[in-house]
């Protein structure tokens, strides 16, 4: 169901490296699939009982997504676009607030869902958020962000830039878990499915990462968990043959939304090579995960490129029966 949007009158030098290829993986028995669009750039909705993508968007379609339930309240940012936002403790901004010089605080812990949002509790803290893009060590694109209240079918904000105040209505769509706003369209978009027709979303956001003897926040590839009736858990105890109904009461699932995420693979950095890296997939992690549908599948990544290029992840997959 689509709604309509009414708009009234120096901190660590991030590492952004191009990778090579990563090592050779044996072909494995089973399902085998590619997601088709690399998550550098697409957000790709994976659903396991179909064994494909039921939608995809460009990862910079939107910059904060409102959730959608009744009761819902959260906001989060879509730092993988690069988007970060924060709170600068003002009930009035002005032209003066400026973005701080790290990243620490400015994007959403994935692995903490629903806590941990970098806008948090923004009912209790009634005070202007600045959201901007940051790209080459700079941040540009400022927005001020007001949020006013919500009900159980829609948001009231208001969206500043240097020029011009909206005043937006943002209506939530019941059918899926986030209903997301563009400052740069000026409206509401529709980027994800039906909230029970897909399971994982492969795409890119931030996270806390461990380079070259350094732990900062980085830019990652990886897949998110459903946030609706879905739950998982690694394991990395039994090889991936023997997992079945059996192995299930060993295991405790449950919502994380960063399972997998992105540290089924690492980063190895060849420093005598001129720098040059190859990612190394971890074939011995296992995941598994209920699906909203309740049916229990068995999953291990085995690639991250496609044709040398970054950023595709392949894996095998089954369900247990």
């Amino acid at each position: 169901m689509k709604m309509i949007v009414f708009l009234l009158p120096a901190c660590f030098l991030l590492l952004i490296s191009c990778f090579e290829t990563d090592e050779q993986v044996i072909p494995y028995p089973g399902e085998i699939t590619t997601i088709a669009d690399s998550v550098h750039s697409v957000q790709s909705y994976f659903d396991l009982e179909s064994a494909g993508t039921v939608k995809s968007n460009r990862v910079n379609e939107w910059q904060l997504g409102f959730e959608s339930a009744a009761e819902g309240w959260r906001v989060i940012v879509n730092s993988g676009a690069d988007w970060f936002i924060y709170n600068t403790g003002k009930s009035e901004a002005g032209n003066g607030i400026q973005m701080p010089s790290g990243l620490n605080g400015l994007y959403d812990t994935q692995d903490e869902w629903p806590d941990s949002t970098a806008i948090g509790n923004w009912m209790a803290n009634n005070t202007v958020y600045l959201l901007a893009r940051y790209e080459n060590g700079t941040f540009s694109g400022h927005r001020q962000i007001y949020f006013i209240s919500y009900s159980d079918t829609s948001y009231f904000f208001t969206c500043s830039d240097s020029e011009s105040t909206d005043t937006v209505i943002l209506f939530k769509d019941p059918e899926v878990n986030f209903s997301y706003y563009s400052v740069e369209k000026r409206s509401q978009v529709y980027p994800e499915p039906e909230k029970g027709s897909y399971d994982l979303l492969f795409t890119s956001y931030y996270d806390l990462a461990t380079l070259f003897g350094q732990t900062i926040p980085y830019k990652v590839g990886g897949a998110l968990l459903n946030t609706w009736n879905t739950i998982a858990s690694i394991d990395s105890l039994h090889h991936y043959e023997e997992i079945n109904i059996g192995t299930l009461s060993a295991l405790d699932l449950s919502p994380r939304r960063n399972t997998p995420g992105y540290n089924w693979k690492s980063v190895v950095v060849d420093v005598t090579g001129g720098g040059t890296a190859t990612y190394e997939v971890k074939t011995h992690y296992n995941y598994v995960i209920r699906t909203s549908e309740g049916n229990y599948f068995k999953l291990r990544f085995l690639s991250y490129t496609l044709d040398g290029r970054l950023g595709f992840p392949r894996f095998e997959f089954s369900r247990l029966e």
